[in-house]
């Protein structure tokens, strides 16, 4: 039938009864349109997901469409006629047209549906031409439609077909990576790699295109970019490879070799190698990514993706190990300064470079800065190896000790003690260092002198971790470490007012010159000494602990042990003497024996005293082990004569000594009222304990320890 002429009169003849009567048909009539497309719709996408005819669908568009018209002009004939004074037919009049609203609103919501099913039909078509670019469009006008329909009056359909689109999208997503893989084919091996991408671009355009579209990012190309990255570019700047192209009408393919992993290649070889894969890129891999005309192309992206690691790997990996070490190098940089703007403009015509990324050029041409680096580097490295050589490699320097003028021997020149030869060597390096800092110009003046300070302070890490295991087995070693610190710190005062105070008026340095480098060394140097020399101190107190003097009583015979351990000690003790002697200076070497010493008297003299009770002949063979120790201690010192200077106990073992051999009486007389030499060295509680323990209880005993008071 003809719908606009048996549903509706024109204008003219319309009357307020026709209205009346023909709101109710038109709402039937919308009924089963509405009931017509969701079927079609649910036939169609739902239940044979068929694409196969789009005719029926286009028919109900156009009936939506020509219903939405007629639907204007009601509406509109309607409006009029409530404007005449017609009360009667009025209340009618408002109630049909909220119904014509509802019913244009029904309406819209059935055309959006049909216009979905006519853009599913119209992707089907153009997915089969491969127009994926188009393909992307209409999905995004879809996703448009459904979001200009109100939440609350959503049918169910309308979930359906959001899902039907979501698989559409997917199935695109599938052939456009299945587009790429053909028409780029990229390849890595073991040894080898390969890029091949076909001449005939369609639809590779088309699926560039729609990768990009109302995207900031595209997967597919940020892989393509790693491929390229970790296949091309880092073997080319790291390793010696080979790298060519072949090209035919049918395609061109991009092939790298691995030659040499563990070597690199020159600069020049490199810089040829990059320019070769960015003009292969160039030109066949150069696709526009937008419609527009200022549009970003395909090796824009990948620029995007890797440009700063790029700019970053040919500086740190390839353009540092071209600046000179000599100044003749230095006069010939020019070439390399020109070869790297030949590359840097490759890197921004092709634009995998951009406005903001690092300059290689600019890194190059601050040469002057670099050069001193690199010296200062190479400073840095050659003194590490002046500090691996073996420290047991000595001479002795400074001057015989003078005890009556030990201030002086200590202060204004040095004692006489051995350091290792490197020492010397790292020095007059290092004073080579601040010579060419003295003459230099403001930036390398600088930068030589904290150089040469961290030379200095990173002889008490580096020297330490290198040479551990000697440092913490061999005394000689730590001895010489102490005097290497000792000595380095003693020129490093004089090297303040030497070349410090010399530097260009303009530097900003450091008011202090070396001060913390010479406190670094003395601490350092003191402490890994001090380290070592409780560790001797805490193998005597271990040793002791199995000498048999742990009881409260020695009746009989001493065990053997007591004087196998004494002598254990002074063995240990000797051996320290053997390395030290002619190493440490005179002071030090003394005061550490003696410490050492005084710790073996301390372990003897205190577990005697506590005994209750000592036999006659424990006493006797006690005596012999200390005699054994009078007899061989002094001989541990530089003087023996000095003994008593360095051993605090040495004077309390003499007179335990003499207690242990002597009697009551001459006990008496050596206490002499606590004005002999007995009471210089031990309390009366002390040689009241003795007292007891030697002798038994009698009168005399008990008249004697009467007399020993505070």
């Amino acid at each position: 039938m003809n719908f606009p002429v048996e549903v509706l009169p024109s204008v003219d003849t319309i009357d307020i009864n026709e209205i009346n009567q023909k709101v109710p048909e038109l709402k039937l009539t919308i009924d089963n349109l509405k009931s017509e497309i969701l079927q079609y719709t649910d036939n169609v996408y739902i239940k044979y997901s068929s694409m196969s005819r789009p005719k029926k669908n286009r028919e109900l568009l156009n009936t939506a469409q020509n219903i939405e018209e007629e639907i204007k002009h009601l509406i509109q004939n309607a409006e009029n006629v409530t404007k005449t004074d017609l009360c009667k037919a009025k209340e009618k009049l408002t109630e049909h047209t909220k119904k014509l609203d509802t019913i244009d609103f029904t309406l819209k919501i059935l055309s959006n549906i049909c216009k979905i099913n006519e853009k599913l039909n119209e992707f089907t078509t153009c997915l089969q031409a491969n127009q994926f670019y188009k393909c992307r469009k209409i999905l995004s006008c879809l996703e448009y439609i459904i979001s200009e329909i109100p939440d609350d009056e959503k049918l169910l359909i309308i979930d359906q077909h959001q899902f039907t689109i979501y698989e559409r999208y997917k199935l695109l997503l599938n052939k456009i990576r299945h587009c790429f893989q053909e028409k780029v084919v990229t390849k890595s091996e073991d040894n080898s790699a390969s890029i091949r991408i076909y001449s005939d671009i369609y639809p590779l355009d088309q699926a560039l295109l729609a990768m990009f579209y109302n995207e900031s990012s595209v997967f597919t190309l940020s892989e393509f970019a790693g491929f390229l990255w970790k296949n091309f570019f880092v073997p080319i700047v790291d390793s010696v490879v080979e790298v060519k192209v072949d090209a035919n009408d049918t395609f061109s393919t991009l092939y790298l070799s691995n030659i040499n992993l563990n070597k690199k290649s020159t600069y020049k070889e490199v810089f040829s190698q990059l320019i070769l894969v960015l003009e292969f890129l160039k030109n066949n891999f150069n696709f526009p990514l937008t419609d527009l005309e200022a549009t970003l192309t395909t090796v824009e992206y990948i620029g995007l993706d890797i440009q700063d690691n790029l700019s970053e790997l040919i500086i740190k990996h390839c353009l540092v190990d071209t600046i000179p070490s000599t100044v003749e190098g230095l006069q010939n940089y020019k070439v390399v300064i020109q070869d790297t703007n030949k590359l840097e403009l490759v890197l921004r015509e092709t634009k995998i470079f951009s406005a903001e990324t690092a300059s290689l050029l600019e890194y190059a041409n601050n040469i002057d800065f670099h050069f001193i680096n690199k010296k200062c580097q190479d400073y840095t490295l050659h003194s590490q190896q002046i500090m691996k050589k073996d420290l047991h490699d000595v001479l002795e320097v400074g001057e015989p000790y003078d005890p009556e003028n030990s201030m002086v021997a200590e202060l204004e020149q040095f004692s006489q003690y051995s350091i290792s030869k490197s020492v010397i060597e790292l020095l007059d390096y290092c004073e080579k260092i601040l010579q060419q800092a003295v003459n230099g110009s403001d930036m390398s003046a600088g930068r030589l002198l904290v150089t040469c300070q961290n030379i200095l302070r990173s002889y008490t890490t580096f020297v330490p971790e290198y040479h551990n295991k000697l440092l913490k087995t061999i005394p000689q070693q730590v001895a010489l470490f102490h005097n290497n610190c000792l000595y380095i710190s003693h020129y490093l005062s004089k090297w303040n007012a030497k070349y410090v105070l010399k530097m260009p008026s303009t530097l900003d340095l450091p008011s202090k010159g070396f001060d913390r480098e010479i406190s670094i060394l003395k601490s350092v140097g003191s402490d890994i000494f001090g380290s070592y020399v409780k560790s001797q101190i805490k193998q005597i107190h271990e040793i002791m602990k199995y000498s048999g003097l742990d009881g409260v009583m020695l009746e009989g015979d001493l065990k053997p042990v007591t004087e196998k351990c004494i002598r254990q000690c002074l063995r240990q003790q000797e051996l320290l003497k053997t390395v030290w002697h002619k190493i440490l200076p005179y002071r030090i070497y003394n005061e550490t024996i003696g410490i050492i010493l005084n710790t073996l008297c301390t372990c003897l003299i205190t577990p005697i005293i506590n005994f209750e009770d000592i036999s006659s002949k424990s006493a006797e063979q006690l005596v012999d082990i200390i005699k054994m120790i009078i007899s061989r201690g002094p001989k541990l010192f530089t003087d023996p004569k000095e003994v008593s200077l360095y051993v605090k106990f040495w004077y309390k073992l003499n007179e335990l000594n003499f207690v242990l051999g002597a009697s009551l009486v001459d006990i008496n007389d050596r206490w002499a009222d606590g004005k002999g030499p007995l009471a210089l060295q031990f309390k009366p509680v002390e040689l009241k304990s003795l007292i007891r323990a030697l002798f038994q209880n009698t009168d005399r005993r008990a008249a004697i320890l009467v007399k020993i008071q505070e």
